[in-house]
């Protein structure tokens, strides 16, 4: 119910219950395939608590490993380099293999069931343009585009024989430094440093990243401002008051460091790096606002009302515009003064095709198309516009592979003519 909630009931409610109550039947059918979650936490808000399952180094590789050794003791190919070019279907519409090319070779490859499970439209400018109508993308860093595959290979070829298309679900990651310097990046995102667009003004919530399930909300609130771009602005007090607390704002903050280091080491190097960073043009530091306003770009008398009226919230201890948890009101006032500026992010565009609670692809008449089912980023109706709460993609990826490779052998055993109970392991 939180979940649909949160999404305004945008998405399958079929299929997030049939996720939400399936993950942990994931969960043990993993362990039973080798995969050792020896780093269970969990993470309470608003009002829920949840257990993140995760393993020693990178959860998603010791994953990919684990099932990597059962399919090789079992004798089953995988091929590497391949690329499938096309879905095939008989009179009736139903799939029935794939047409694929290695190098020189042409495959054509015969199957009761095809999963597809490739991936992300993030590196497709046309499908980007068609999901994203009149988004100016030139100041969005969209790190899954960064990656050769995703190409939405899958959602053309569903749609090529009739498959439905839904709404992608966009993982905000901004405000965000596109990946200049790791500790930068970090620094913007802290609550206490207020958030200016290019008019001058604040216009979110700045806590929103570290008090909230959808931190991602406040990365949207920056797609919304002009050149969706944003400076986040501190002072000379907050920096130093950084680094005498140690204090963690959030999990995220340990990616500043290497393994091995204290999760606060990466603030004890900082000054360097925001040297190196102003030096680059990427941060201003001045004594007056007139000088941060030049930088900005914005009318200087709008800037520092805005930070006239933002100390005035810091000394009642109550955020009159967005109201901002008081612990994280903290007022600018010791120059100098830092400008850090950020861009709209994001992490990957989620869906474009749309599935049922079995995983099954939709045709338009929204029917399933018979032999065709869909895992992962490529699946869609799970989501909202927006994202979920944290850990959401790395959850319905799992589940959603899972559920969908058991459906698939359940209809192609059927077709078959096999009782599959006691079959499928």
């Amino acid at each position: 119910k939180h979940h649909m909630d949160m999404t305004n009931w945008y998405c399958d409610g079929k299929l997030v219950r049939k996720w939400m109550c399936g993950s942990g039947e994931m969960i043990r059918w993993l362990e039973e395939k080798g995969v050792q979650f020896d780093n269970v936490i969990s993470f309470t808000g608003a009002s829920l608590v949840r257990a993140y399952h995760m393993t020693k180094g990178s959860t998603g590789q010791n994953i990919i490993k684990a099932l990597l050794k059962n399919c090789t003791e079992r004798g089953i190919e995988i091929r590497t380099d391949t690329r499938v070019t096309k879905l095939i279907t008989d009179d009736k519409g139903v799939v029935t293999g794939v047409l694929a090319t290695c190098g020189d070779e042409e495959l054509r490859v015969s199957a009761k069931a095809v999963i597809i499970a490739t991936g992300s439209i993030s590196g497709n400018e046309a499908l980007k343009a068609r999901f994203y109508p009149g988004e100016d993308m030139t100041n969005v860093h969209i790190m899954a585009a960064a990656m050769s595959h995703p190409t939405g290979d899958g959602l053309i070829m569903a749609e090529e024989i009739g498959a439905a298309s839904t709404h992608i679900s966009t993982l905000f990651i901004g405000p965000h430094g596109h990946g200049w310097n790791e500790q930068t990046g970090v620094l913007v995102r802290r609550p206490p440093l207020i958030k200016i667009n290019r008019n001058g003004e604040r216009f979110v919530d700045e806590s929103l990243s570290v008090n909230n399930n959808w931190g991602w909300m406040m990365s949207m609130a920056v797609d919304r401002q002009p050149d969706k771009v944003c400076y986040a602005v501190m002072d000379e007090a907050m920096l130093r008051g950084f680094q005498k607390s140690k204090k963690i704002y959030a999990p995220y903050e340990s990616m500043a460091v290497k393994e091995g280091e204290d999760a606060t080491a990466w603030l004890d190097k900082i000054d360097k790096d925001i040297s190196d960073e102003e030096k680059l043009g990427r941060i201003k530091i001045a004594d007056s606002w007139d000088d941060i306003a030049r930088y900005i770009g914005c009318d200087a008398e709008t800037l520092k009302a805005t930070i006239s009226d933002y100390n005035g919230y810091c000394e009642k201890q109550y955020d009159g515009e967005f109201l901002k948890e008081a612990q994280y009101l903290i007022p600018l006032k010791t120059p100098p003064y830092y400008a850090l500026k950020s861009y709209s992010g994001i992490d990957t565009c989620i869906g474009g095709l749309r599935i049922n609670h079995r995983m099954q692809v939709m045709n338009k008449k929204i029917h399933p198309i018979k032999g065709l089912y869909a895992a992962g980023v490529v699946a869609g109706n799970w989501l909202g516009l927006g994202y979920g709460w944290f850990g959401s993609e790395m959850s319905f990826t799992a589940f959603s592979g899972y559920s969908a490779g058991r459906n698939a052998a359940e209809y192609s055993f059927k077709t078959a003519g096999i009782n599959s109970d006691k079959t499928i392991s």
